[in-house]
């Protein structure tokens, strides 16, 4: 009998991983596009939520949305669309990843699968809402205010809904930081320790990413900064974490 626990696990070849990365891609987008279908159903009243951090940060009374040619609402709501059926289909496109990482897992490593799933699924949709509801509102009004000291704010819809998509999935895909870094580190391609001595780096690394993925304003730079970097330090605890329980496992 050999001492290596791992001796008997499958290795796939080439050939299996693409035809798993073909299953796996195959069926998140067919969720995704039956969720387009659907939202494309409601997508004036999607688009009317959506306009909600504009509104409260233009002057009342103000037209929120203007548009230039007459294909832009439809093109818009096209959009609108696309956004509303990646957050919705989050769940099945994040679980298709778990499951396609899943035999890179050792035997004892795949129970995580179905956790780390649940929480991605929980931090994508909690920077989803992060940003909708906190960093759009307050980064609006500070933009907004601060153009009307010298002009007055005509927003077409087609840049505006192209802000918030770019925004709002940016955001839900910054807050799976934690839980790349648990994987990259069970896959021991990184170790906490390291992480630990380049957190001066990793912190410049952030603030350059948040200065290219958000408005040029101070207040959603530092939105999308700090919770980033929270999150990169609960990923150092948590991998010590797993690690310590393997050691003693």
């Amino acid at each position: 009998m050999t001492d290596n626990p791992h001796a008997n696990e499958k290795i796939m070849g080439l050939s299996e991983h693409l035809g798993e990365l073909r299953s796996r891609l195959v069926k998140a987008i067919l969720a995704v596009l039956v969720l387009f279908c659907i939202a494309m159903g409601f997508a004036n009243q999607i688009l009317e939520f959506l306009q909600g951090p504009l509104k409260a940060a233009l002057p009342p009374g103000a037209q929120a949305l203007h548009f230039t040619s007459p294909l832009e609402p439809f093109i818009a709501q096209i959009k609108v669309a696309i956004l509303i059926s990646l957050i919705a289909g989050c769940p099945v496109w994040l679980y298709q990843f778990w499951r396609f990482i899943e035999p890179a897992l050792y035997q004892h490593e795949k129970k995580y699968i179905l956790p780390f799933t649940l929480m991605s699924v929980l931090l994508f949709m909690s920077g989803v809402a992060f940003c909708f509801f906190i960093m759009l509102p307050f980064g609006l009004s500070f933009l907004i205010n601060m153009g009307m000291e010298t002009a007055s704010a005509i927003i077409t819809i087609s840049d505006y809904i192209s802000v918030i998509m770019v925004l709002i999935l940016a955001f839900g895909l910054v807050f799976e930081t934690p839980l790349i870094l648990v994987l990259l580190a069970m896959l021991d391609l990184i170790e906490a320790d390291t992480l630990a001595k380049n957190r001066k780096t990793v912190l410049v690394i952030i603030l350059i990413l948040g200065a290219m993925l958000t408005p040029p304003d101070p207040i959603s730079q530092v939105a999308m900064a700090l919770p980033t970097y929270l999150m990169f330090e609960v990923s150092i605890w948590v991998i010590r974490l797993i690690k310590r329980e393997k050691s003693t496992s």
